[in-house]
């Protein structure tokens, strides 16, 4: 097959084309908005991996010593904060206008900075006297920073939705910016064998937590900062149906519609409620994080003894390429399985093949633990785009929920979608304390470097693999009753083209009438 001539540059000058600022082709994205975007969504993932991930889980029982239980009703009770915090977050940035009339970009400038402090503050181990003093500080800092997290999440996930008023283009920018979450992702999945053991490099856990801290926390805050790159093109425009909408594009931001109008926009979302519920049937599992399970264990490999987590990331590097290169053909591959929706179903049902199988398989020897990743990297083929495919769909529905009632609710809909991700994984830690209590993990034998007890060789990997399978299964549900077809997403964007049009040339009128009475 010929390369197109943007494939050739791009092979030819790769720097070059990634930061080209005109459009390839008429009404596209530039190309350097969409590299700003993956830059800052790399960043704020390096800074996610750790603080909103089982790195921060496994630094509060392996370095600060709490109990696992106690780590895991710390980390699910903010899910309740949360049931609060995500939304008002969102409805403020619904109802604010900057003075240039921007919604979303100030929010990212203006909060990076904080979550980098306090995602940082999180990783340090002051030594404090008492237990209680821990806990308390752990929480104060974590809700801090999960304020913050929220208003710059919302901004930065809804630029998906206001990048471009065209769902291709929306899609191509969503499959962007889950290309840098994706890389983002990788360095704190890459920390794990470092923290073999009682560490690494000469190092404790503590030391290097700390370490991580620096360039992942702090580092990856301000780099999201990249992401003000790009141009909100979509804009709430005077309503035709809201006379308010008039004031708040003169920057007259009053608090026109209550924080529970706003949250009411969502009852006409019934895409992004149906994955809302989706995620949390998922998350409603048994489950043990990875590093539990593998820190202590070594393979034979020659005369040497590696420690699992060295070989687990070679081997997922490897296996792990091909599922991620399906990342730049996201769009494509979703017209040939017949849609977003499809793919997600697809990805969903492979999964719970692999666990079953690789289950089955075991990890007692290291050419079974090389096959089972195997089985887990082609049936996670589908399972790599799958977020871009529920991300972009939500994204869509934020031109749904402005075709129903003449509002723009990024903000709204893009912190409940980050509510869905902390809720889980709150819902996840929270169970996970009451799995490793089940398995009566101790961490004090980690830092001993001893082995955990019989019960929990027994059943780790029965609940690592087998646990979430319950969950997966519970998520189809939902997705089942999810439609929405291309026809019907075709129909609101030519609707709302001619609305936008319509508001525009009202605007214009108004403008020229003022000018004509001065």
């Amino acid at each position: 097959m010929a390369l197109s001539g943007s494939q050739r540059a791009a092979i030819r000058h790769p720097f070059k084309w990634l930061w080209e600022k005109e459009a390839g082709n008429p009404g596209e994205i530039p190309r350097k908005e969409l590299t700003c975007y993956t830059l800052g969504l790399m960043g704020q993932n390096h800074l996610y991996g750790m603080a909103g991930g089982n790195r921060f889980f496994h630094f509060c029982t392996n370095v600060l010593m709490l109990n696992p239980t106690t780590v895991g009703t710390l980390t699910g009770a903010t899910s309740v904060f949360d049931a609060f915090n995500d939304p008002v977050a969102g409805s403020i940035i619904d109802n604010y206008r900057f003075k240039d009339g921007r919604k979303l970009l100030p929010w990212i400038k203006r909060t990076s900075p904080f979550i980098a402090v306090l995602a940082f503050l999180l990783f340090v181990n002051w030594n404090l006297p008492s237990y209680a003093l821990r806990v308390l500080y752990c929480t104060v800092i974590y809700v801090l920073w999960d304020i913050f997290y929220s208003f710059q999440d919302a901004a930065l996930w809804g630029m998906t939705a206001a990048i471009h008023p065209g769902s291709g283009q929306r899609a191509r920018a969503t499959q962007w910016a889950d290309i840098g979450a994706f890389l983002g992702g990788l360095l704190p999945g890459l920390t794990m064998p470092m923290l073999s053991g009682s560490g690494a490099f000469g190092m404790t856990q503590q030391q290097i937590y700390l370490l991580f801290a620096v360039f992942m926390c702090l580092g990856g805050g301000f780099q999201s900062l990249f992401a003000l790159g790009m141009t909100e093109r979509v804009r709430s425009l005077p309503s035709l149906v809201n006379p308010d909408e008039n004031a708040r594009e003169k920057g007259q931001n009053q608090n026109f519609r209550a924080i529970w109008q706003n949250i009411s926009c969502l009852r006409h979302n019934y895409i992004l409620l149906l994955f809302l519920a989706s995620e949390v049937l998922r998350s409603c599992t048994p489950n043990v994080a990875d590093i539990y399970i593998f820190q202590q264990m070594t393979y034979q490999v020659g005369s040497r003894a590696v420690a699992a987590p060295v070989v687990i990331m070679i081997v997922t590097i490897f296996t792990g390429m091909p599922g991620s290169f399906l990342k730049f053909f996201a769009t494509k591959i979703f017209e040939r399985v017949g849609g977003m929706k499809r793919l997600i179903i697809i990805a969903r049902f492979a999964s719970l093949c692999a666990r079953i199988l690789t289950w089955a398989i075991g990890i007692r020897t290291l050419p079974m633990l090389i096959l089972g990743y195997v089985v887990d990297s082609i049936a996670g083929l589908p399972g790599n785009i799958d977020n871009i495919a529920m991300r972009a769909m939500i994204s869509d529905s934020v031109e749904y929920v402005e075709w129903k009632t003449g509002h723009r609710t990024e903000g709204i809909t893009m912190s409940i979608r980050n509510l869905m991700a902390k809720l889980t994984g709150a819902i996840g830690s929270y169970i996970q304390g009451h799995s490793l209590r089940f398995l009566q993990f101790d961490a004090r034998l980690v830092e001993q470097n001893l082995p955990q007890n019989a019960h929990f060789h027994q059943w780790g990997w029965t609940i690592f693999r087998l646990g979430p399978a319950f969950g997966i299964v519970m998520s189809l549900i939902p997705l089942l009753l999810l439609k929405y077809p291309d026809s019907l997403k075709f129909q609101i964007e030519e609707e709302m083209k001619e609305r936008r049009a319509m508001a525009e040339a009202k605007k214009i009128a108004e403008e020229l009438a003022l000018t004509v009475e001065l």
